[in-house]
Formats: structure tokens, sequence, C-alpha cells
């Protein structure tokens, strides 16, 4: 069974954000005023933006997320624009993180290697492990998604993990900084599985939909968003 999570364009311009496991059904609601709530009174109403999910979990993880952007920024994920809602992101959360630092340095190269392991898994999830030193990543290594379901879940091959942490033991080797993966239908955002499956290590997670790449911390209180700075090197 599918789920979505949606986007209302409303009079007064204002936008409604809701989620439903029967979309034509809910959009039918809204139009003619049966649903009642934020919408009933401010019609007309328009479909702008919608989204499947997997589970309902997810749906209205996403709807709670989108709820709190910026109007900036749900402009942005109407357009499609991943860039932007990205920067938006980067912009609310600020320079800094619940960890004190100020922000990430990502080479070129990296995000290079992140974006295209995403386009040659699609519609599966990429995934793969981030290396570099300190708070700057200079490598993505794409591994091989073991999950049974890798269109909406990512589990890192063991093996690939096992190698890359015995090779940061080499004297002056990248060490493991954290890991990424892709939302091939879905935000540049942790989702309700990527909350369930945290470690809460203070790991980087990169998230990858489209073009878009986002940072995160996964630390003890959740993930935190990240600014960061590309680096040619």
């Amino acid at each position: 069974m599918a789920f979505w999570a949606y986007m209302l364009h409303c009079r007064g311009g204002k936008f409604y954000t809701g989620h439903t496991d029967d979309l034509e059904r809910r959009l039918a609601q809204h139009q003619s005023g049966i649903h009642k709530g934020f919408t009933s009174d401010k019609l007309p109403v328009v479909l702008v933006w919608s989204q499947e999910f997997p589970s309902r979990y997810e749906a209205i993880a996403a709807e709670r997320q989108i709820k709190g952007w910026s109007r900036a920024k749900k402009l942005a994920l109407i357009r499609g624009d991943w860039d932007a809602v990205s920067r938006h992101a980067k912009g609310k959360s600020g320079p800094s993180t619940s960890s004190g630092q100020t922000g990430i340095e990502v080479a070129a190269q990296a995000l290079v290697q992140m974006r295209a392991a995403a386009f040659a898994a699609h519609p599966q999830e990429a995934c793969g492990i981030l290396l570099g030193e300190g708070d700057r990543i200079t490598a993505a290594v794409a591994a091989r998604n073991v999950h049974p379901a890798p269109r909406t879940h990512f589990e890192i091959d063991p093996q690939a993990l096992i190698d890359a942490h015995r090779a940061a033991r080499t004297p002056g080797a990248p060490q493991v900084l954290g890991y990424f993966h892709a939302h091939p239908s879905g935000l540049v955002a942790p989702s309700a599985t990527d909350q369930a499956q945290a470690a809460r290590d203070g790991a980087i997670w990169a998230i990858i939909a489209g073009d878009a790449v986002a940072l995160w911390r996964d630390g003890a209180g959740g993930f935190a968003a990240l600014s960061f700075t590309i680096i040619e090197s």
C-alpha cells in the first residue's frame, strides 16, 4: 500500500501540507470543502506537490518536516529545485551545529562520486562510505546495498565497512567519517527509516536526492543539519 505527503496552494497564497493513503480522494475532499479544517475556508485549492512513500510513517515524517519549512524552501520543493532546498536547509541551521562545528569541507570529487553512485543505482538506493580527516570529506566510496528492499532501504555491505575501517588503521590513511545514501524519490533529509536505524554515534550522513546533497550529524540527540563548503581537494 502506498502513502503520500502532499502540498496544496490555497486562497490567499497559503500552503497546506498533509498526508494520505488515497491522494485522489483526499484532493477531491479538499476541493469540495468536505475535508474540514485549514483548507475548507480557503478555496479554491490546487495540488502543487506530492510524493509517494512506502510507509505511513515516512509520509507523516515528510509532512511534519515540510510544515516547518520557510515559504522560500516550500517554493523550491514545488519547483523541484533541490539545490535551493539544500541551501535553505543550511541557511536555517546556521553556521554552527549541536557539536559546536563551524561546518564541513567536502571535496568536489566526493560530491561527484556520490551523485554518480546515486545515478547508477536508481531507482534503488545507492549507499557508501565517506572518507577523510577531521571535518574534511575527501572521498565517497560506493558500496553494495545488501538490504532485501533496496528501493526504499539501504544497508552497506558489511565487508565494505570492515575493509574501510581496516584500511583506516594504516598510518596516514583517510578515516571513516560517515556514510552516504540516496533517496531516489524522497527528500534530502533523514527519513523515518533513517531515524530508526541511526546509531547515534556522531557519524556524518550525506543524503542525495536528484542533484542535491545535504549533510547531517547523527548525534545523541538525533540528526542535526550541517553546513558545508565545497573544496577542490
